[in-house]
Formats: structure tokens, C-alpha cells, sequence
């Protein structure tokens, strides 16, 4: 098996919460968000943690995550694919598996991170992402597919038509990646879309416009894959 290595993203503003404390923070049922999700990477698989952050809120979260999760400073935040390119340095000579999480989706187990690394393994693929059929769609990237059923690409809701929008099954912002073909599409990814950010998604479609093969393993409970975005929904999961 592959070396493996997990990276957090929990740089983001987190606007909708309306609160200058940094999001990853927050406590769902006692324990910060950021410690759900860096709980669920602690697998034998896995030898190093990174978690990208924003500068200000480096020290408040490195004391929260602990001295075994390597901190990495996004400087601007300019997207999810830009928040990656950050990990260049620590992952440099790495070669191996990549997995990327949000840092503020904290259902997600070791069961199921085990399963994705797994099927990403046995697949032979350059890229595996998790996807979800949601009863409620959120707004969350489509997963789009050919007549065949075959996984053709994500199209981000700001980005997608009316009837992309209709789909059901969506991408849940987890995926795992071969470091080094990550790392070679990277600097190919533009900004030229709704938000003007560099998505990490469209490493997906670079990677299938070179031929390299990516697997979508789809959750059969959707709940493992939710994020929290509002101070609502935070209370509301905290109760449950």
C-alpha cells in the first residue's frame, strides 16, 4: 500500500457564521469541529496530518489540534485549489496518496476515511471522491454523468445549469489523491468562474482530460458527509 498522508482545509471565513471566531473551532456536542475531523485521519494508514489555516487564527488552532498535526499558513484565500497549492513545501519529495477533507464536516469516521483509501487502492485510480444522494440537495458541487452512468465531472452549483442543478447526487468535498498527479494539475486550474476562486474540483477534470482514472465512491449515509455553515445548523446537530 501506498504512502498516506490527509490534509484539512480550515482556512475558510466561514462567513455565514457570523462570528470572527475562527469556524473550525466551534464546538459540536462539546468538542471543536476540527477535532471531530483530525479524530476520524488518526489511522494506521495515515502517517502525517497538515492542516491549512489562515494566519490570524494560527496559534488558537494549533493549540486546539496539537503538536502531532503539521500547521501549513494560507496567506489569501483564493479557493480550495489555491488552499492546496499551500501543501507544496510539506509535501515535497512525498510520494504517495493525498487525502483532502474540509475542516468543517465533522461526521465523517475513521470507517469511512478507511473505505475511501481502500477503494482508492484497489481501484488503481489517480483520484477517488466521495458523493452523496442528499434528500434535500444542498449546494454543494454535481456529480454529472454520461448516458452510461460513467462519472464525467463536477460542476460547482454557482457554475451549473438549470438542469445540472436538478441532479441529486453531489460531491462532498472529500477526496483522494495521487500526490504527484495532484501536484502536476495544479498550476493548471483558472479562476474564471461565479466566485473568481481556483476550485479544487477542477483538478478532477484536468486529471480526466489527461486520461487518468477517477473512481466516485458514493456514501450510503449522506449524513457522514454534511457540513456545518450557520450557527442553525451547528445548534441543530448539537441536539441531535
Amino acid at each position: 500500500m501506498a504512502k498516506t498522508r490527509a490534509l484539512i482545509l480550515a482556512a475558510g471565513k466561514g462567513k455565514r457564521m457570523q462570528t470572527e471566531y475562527p469556524k473550525v473551532l466551534l464546538t459540536l456536542k462539546g468538542i471543536p469541529m476540527i477535532s471531530h475531523v483530525i479524530n476520524a485521519l488518526k489511522l494506521p494508514e495515515i502517517e502525517r496530518i497538515g492542516l491549512i489555516v489562515r494566519e490570524e487564527h494560527l496559534e488558537d488552532i494549533r493549540r486546539t489540534a496539537g503538536e502531532s498535526v503539521d500547521m501549513i499558513v494560507q496567506k489569501e484565500a483564493l479557493g480550495t485549489g489555491q488552499a492546496v497549492m499551500c501543501a507544496a513545501e510539506w509535501l515535497q519529495d512525498f510520494e504517495g496518496n493525498l487525502i483532502v477533507v474540509a475542516g468543517d464536516a465533522p461526521f465523517i469516521t475513521r470507517e469511512l476515511m478507511t473505505d475511501l483509501i481502500r477503494q482508492h487502492e484497489t481501484s488503481g485510480s489517480q483520484c477517488t471522491l466521495l458523493s452523496a444522494i442528499w434528500p434535500d440537495t444542498p449546494a454543494y458541487g454535481r456529480i454529472v454523468r454520461d448516458v452510461a452512468g460513467n462519472f464525467v465531472k463536477i460542476v460547482e452549483e454557482k457554475d451549473a445549469t438549470e438542469a445540472e442543478k436538478a441532479f441529486r447526487e453531489v460531491s462532498t468535498s472529500h477526496y483522494i489523491f495521487d500526490a504527484r498527479e495532484l501536484f502536476l494539475a495544479l498550476p493548471e486550474i483558472r479562476n474564471d468562474n461565479a466566485q473568481e476562486e481556483y476550485y479544487l474540483p477542477d483538478v478532477v477534470r484536468i486529471m480526466i482530460e489527461r486520461n487518468m482514472k477517477v473512481n466516485v465512491l458514493k456514501v450510503s449515509d449522506y449524513r457522514l458527509t454534511r457540513g456545518i455553515n450557520t450557527m442553525e445548523e451547528l445548534r441543530e446537530f448539537s441536539q441531535n
